[in-house]
């Protein structure tokens, strides 16, 4: 498959955009004129107005995501209210609820002997089995005694292990990513799939529109199904105003034969191995997953790929019931989606959960830091009580403004005693928490408000793995080789970066 210029097809993502600002500057200078000709139109459009600002005031949300929308409303009521319609909720259709809840709440603890596991972990860890029961709770996943994970602490190890795993499919490959992108590794990837498939393997593959949009053809996905490849769509951009557009698939999964997978920080583009360089040196990671814990991934694509497509997998023909039993620690595989398929945030609720318990240290990498006063104050309060805390931050940002943003926390943070480190020359990618040498979490799952709100996210909780020393070890190359400690002066904005900042600073969270 020869590279594309998809540059060209960023004109769709503009074409929709204006599309959309078209519909909704014309139903608000509808809405406009008629209110003012109309005494029951303003009554209509006031009653709506209201319903909406209470709808946003008892959502279950810190308020530091409801003020936002609140100022929007008092300052440009119509346009607030066609804003929020259009960008500030999040829907999800009963058949799409249904097909997802058919897995999501399928509870198999006797299958997987969880009493056992949980019995074994409580005796290991009791921090880490008040996790696993929270997991448990709001996934109905189980956590996994008897699986190996192998730590990746790059996209080109990444890739190359990818490739690896692939050439074993026999069966199947599942691959779910946010963003495909025509170019050097899809191609690498795509001569291997077009091979398996030429060998009777089933290839099932699923991007985000959104995603994607700029890197890939609108048609994309009918190529590669005319090269024999299950391709679907996830929740297409359409030109029309709609309250659907946030729930993105952020997640990167790849399933072979039910027998391994990977769940990854990096997705299919050139960037993510080096390969092209638009922000210096790229830094992902993955984890690698063998054993009983991969039937979690294939439960996790099969949720979502068949939320969009009319043909459902059935998961009894591809969960492998002959794994090969791993000592390694604890492993949970778990997913995070927006409400009402998930009402708790629980990935930020896992985060939380590791820097409250953290005794000695907390390191994490993230490439956006836009988050509410729960997990700075969390931060700032470890710190204080003596805890080692590092954030690994991008030093070139791929988004100036939320870069600003992410800047704005450095100064309290170090105040309370959290080391900030820039990624030298480059941009860290890797969505990375890791505490005490027990504990650590590697997945999709951004330290902002789309990451932790809007986005279908995907990480695998670890404790007491060997991979863990692996990854303690990347942190250490990391501080010693490839990062440069802030001080206060450092973290400190510019005059022209405090400018933009106090313009849309009260916006912050829904960045």
């Amino acid at each position: 498959m020869r590279r594309k210029n998809t540059k060209l097809y960023f004109s769709r993502f503009v074409i929709i955009f204006l599309s959309i600002m078209l519909q909704a500057f014309a139903a608000w200078f509808l809405i406009f004129v008629l209110n003012r000709t109309f005494w029951a139109v303003q009554t209509f459009t006031t009653a709506t107005g209201v319903i909406l600002f209470l709808a946003i005031v008892n959502r279950e949300q810190p308020a530091a995501y409801k003020v936002p929308w609140i100022i929007l409303f008092l300052i440009f009521p119509f346009a607030g209210m066609m804003i929020y319609i259009t960008f500030g909720n999040v829907r999800v259709s009963r058949k799409q609820l249904k097909k997802f809840r058919a897995v999501y709440h399928e509870n198999n603890d006797e299958y997987y002997g969880q009493a056992e596991v949980m019995k074994k972990l409580e005796e290991v860890g009791r921090n880490g089995a008040a996790m696993a029961k929270y997991l448990k709770s709001v996934t109905s996943l189980p956590v996994y005694d008897d699986s190996k994970t192998v730590y990746l602490p790059t996209g080109e190890e990444f890739y190359k292990s990818l490739q690896k795993a692939l050439l074993r499919a026999e069966k199947y490959i599942f691959m779910e990513y946010f963003i495909i992108e025509e170019g050097l590794m899809w191609e690498g990837i795509y001569d291997i799939l077009a091979e398996r498939i030429a060998s009777g393997v089933e290839v099932y593959i699923m991007y985000d529109d959104v995603g994607s949009m700029a890197k890939v053809p609108a048609k994309f996905y009918k190529t590669l199904r005319t090269d024999g490849i299950n391709a679907q769509v996830f929740n297409k951009f359409r030109p029309v105003v709609s309250i659907s557009h946030n729930n993105r698939d952020h997640r990167k999964i790849t399933v072979i034969d039910g027998k391994f997978g990977f769940i990854s920080g990096a997705n299919i583009a050139d960037e993510y191995i080096n390969a092209t360089h638009p922000f210096g040196v790229w830094r992902d990671n993955a984890v690698y997953i063998e054993g009983r814990a991969t039937d979690s991934l294939v439960r996790l694509f099969i949720q979502l790929y068949n939320m969009a497509s009319n043909k459902p997998l059935e998961e009894e023909k591809y969960i492998y019931t002959a794994h090969e039993r791993h000592d390694d620690g604890f492993v949970f595989p778990f997913g995070d989606s927006p409400a009402p398929i998930s009402f708790d945030r629980i990935g930020e609720n896992v985060y939380l959960d590791i820097i409250n318990r953290a005794d000695k240290y907390v390191y994490i990498t993230t490439p956006y830091f836009i988050v509410d006063t729960n997990v700075t104050e969390a931060l700032k309060c470890a710190a204080k009580r003596g805890v080692d805390v590092r954030i690994v931050v991008p030093d070139i940002p791929d988004k100036q403004i939320i870069y600003i943003m992410s800047k704005s926390f450095f100064p309290s943070l170090i105040d309370a005693g959290v080391k900030i480190y820039k990624f030298k020359d480059g941009f860290i990618h890797a969505k990375t928490f890791l505490s005490d040498d027990d504990v650590a979490v590697v997945g999709t799952i951004n330290l902002d408000f789309r990451s932790l709100v809007h986005h279908f996210e995907c990480a695998v909780w670890l404790y007491k793995t060997s991979s863990i020393i692996d990854l303690y070890n990347d942190f250490s190359q990391l501080f010693d080789e490839e990062c440069e400690l802030l001080d206060k002066d450092g973290a400190k904005l510019k005059l022209h970066e405090r400018l933009l900042k106090s313009l849309v600073n009260l916006f912050a969270p829904l960045m």
